[in-house]
């Protein structure tokens, strides 16, 4: 026979683990114009191994936005660090549960091991009618088996995003992975395809190459050349062609993108070199600046003098300018301070402060009026909080560990509990810096992303990125993506909830926060079971509709 079990987005059903019985779910609500997911795990007890054949059955209103596809599982060699052991879902090498791909016409499957599928009602583009929905699983394999769940459509909606949310896009690997030469029309085709599910699970800020971003590279190594702004060099005088960002720019408003975020224009970790630059000098084209070049030196600093009012002059004539950050250099440490405060003083002599951005954690930046926008670690943003900047972004990478995080051996939760951590404190965007990061440390080697999940080793499994690449060019979303889309979608439903209390409350952003009890709610202390979060959306999208919910 097949046991088959309906379980919460939120479940990670491994192929040698028993499932978790508290992410049972087999109701659920959604307002109109949201996604709504939940998954049907099953196991088979009458063959060592055996075919089945999945279906959906569901009313014809609910079929054009209904999705069904198998869970595939990833490699993970490095789940996670020593210390946080005791947090994982599942703390030792093996298979974890996370790519989502088309459904095959039959899925093999072996004696008394779980396997899943995740079942998607995508309504964002469509609103639903509201009213109750019956979606019925049916598994053949020696028989028919069945499951239905049972869906509530709450009339109410979602507001647009207001969060920028930037998840670093590294157009190097695609062309690594695919075999395509940058600027060729296969790059052009498989990077649109990319930035389109970018944009589509909420990320509507892209990393914008101008030229090859100094990220993640071997001190004197370099990335492949990703070079949208052509550069020449007559003596001291540059002339700069813009048809690529141009190009560029046009990609991104058909994909859905609201935000350029101008690549880093000096090297990472304290900004003391120049970024590679690519240009054609007396016929030859070589590389003018990079890791010999002093990023504060007359030379370098004469070239942006000439390059950064050409850049503004064309992406005003875009139409893009007012849409654009700009970054200095990524993570700057304490003793780096004074070289990024000439940098970034430099910068200012043409971007305005609040343009300006980097990733950094040191409030003393912050303090000495070195940065106006600061992008900061979760596990240390409350000292920022604090000071109540007007614009904060937050960002987690490798090193977050005791915070909300999206590696593949924790609890989805963590990875879900990020929007209302954004919600109560009023974060204006956040930033993580793997999309689609296909290398392995300081991009020394490229990595199959198939097979290893950290980046051969260097990082927990999930940092490095969160879709894989498909055969025709298409970006295949991973598990852990469609929750962090639930985390946004979470975050625009408690600001709906804001905007309904603002008749009535002075604060309304503390009214939600007290109405829900998510007055202890910190980025270092909270809930993330996932019984308690499915509850809290369902209580937040019922008092959105205008009805009592008592189920917290």
């Amino acid at each position: 026979m097949v046991q088959i079990e309906l379980l919460s987005s939120l479940a990670k059903v491994y192929p040698d683990q028993n499932l978790d019985l508290r992410d049972r779910q087999d109701t659920g609500c959604m307002l109109r114009n949201e996604v709504f997911s939940f998954q049907a795990a099953f196991r088979v007890d009458h063959a060592w191994q055996s075919t089945v054949r999945i279906e959906l059955e569901a009313p014809e209103e609910l079929r054009p936005c209904l999705a069904l596809q198998a869970i595939d599982f990833v490699p993970c060699d490095f789940p996670m660090y020593e210390a946080t052991l005791k947090q994982c879902e599942h703390p030792a090498p093996g298979l974890f549960p996370d790519i989502l791909r088309a459904l095959p016409p039959i899925h093999w499957v072996y004696k008394n091991s779980w396997r899943s599928v995740f079942i998607r009602i995508d309504a964002a583009k469509h609103a639903l009618r509201p009213g109750n929905y019956e979606l019925t699983v049916k598994i053949t394999s020696d028989a028919v088996y069945t499951k239905t769940f049972r869906l509530d459509v709450l009339d109410a909606m979602l507001p647009p995003q207001k969060l920028r949310m930037t998840n670093w896009f590294h157009t190097d690997c695609l062309c690594n992975y695919y075999g395509a030469a940058f600027d060729s029309e296969e790059y052009w085709r498989i990077t649109e395809n990319f930035a389109k599910t970018a944009a589509e699970y909420g990320v509507n800020m892209l990393l914008t190459p101008v030229f090859t971003p100094p990220l993640d590279t071997a001190p004197g190594g370099e990335r492949r050349t990703i070079q949208l702004v052509d550069v020449r060099k007559d003596g001291d005088r540059y002339t700069f062609g813009f048809e690529k960002l141009s190009r560029w720019i046009s990609m991104c408003r058909r994909a859905g993108i609201k935000y350029l975020e101008i690549s880093h224009l000096f090297t990472q970790w304290g900004c003391k070199y120049a970024p590679k630059v690519m240009g054609l000098e007396n016929g030859e084209y070589k590389r003018i600046f990079g890791w010999e070049t002093d990023g504060h030196g007359i030379e370098y600093l004469g070239f942006l003098e000439q390059f950064l009012p050409a850049l503004i002059a064309e992406l005003k004539a875009h139409g893009v300018f007012d849409s654009c950050y700009f970054h200095v250099s990524d993570e700057p440490s304490g003793e780096m301070m004074e070289d990024y405060k000439k940098c970034a003083e430099f910068m200012r002599r043409y971007i305005a402060p609040e343009r300006l951005f980097d990733a950094l954690s040191d409030i003393a930046f912050y303090k000495n009026g070195l940065i106006t926008c600061p992008v900061v670690a979760i596990d240390h943003i409350h000292p920022f909080i604090d000071e109540k900047p007007e614009h904060l972004w937050g960002y987690y990478c490798c090193g977050q560990i005791t915070s909300s995080n999206r590696f593949l051996a924790y609890p989805s939760g963590r990875n879900r509990m990020l929007g209302a951590m954004l919600f109560k404190y009023n974060i204006e965007g956040f930033l993580q810096w793997g999309f689609n990061f296909y290398n392995s440390h300081l991009s020394l080697e490229t990595v199959d992303p198939y097979a290893t999940s950290t980046a051969g080793g260097w990082v927990p499994g999930g940092d490095p990125y969160v879709v894989y690449p498909g055969k025709d060019g298409n970006a295949l979303p991973s598990l852990r993506l469609e929750v962090f889309r639930e985390a946004l979608q979470d975050l625009r439903a408690l600001e709906a909830l804001a905007e309904k209390m603002q008749k009535s409350s002075v604060n309304p952003r503390e009214a939600v926060v007290i109405a829900l009890g998510l007055e202890e709610l910190r980025f270092d202390k909270f809930n993330a079971d996932h019984t308690y979060l499915i509850r809290l959306r369902e209580k937040i999208n019922r008092m959105l509709a205008g009805e009592n919910y008592d189920g917290l």
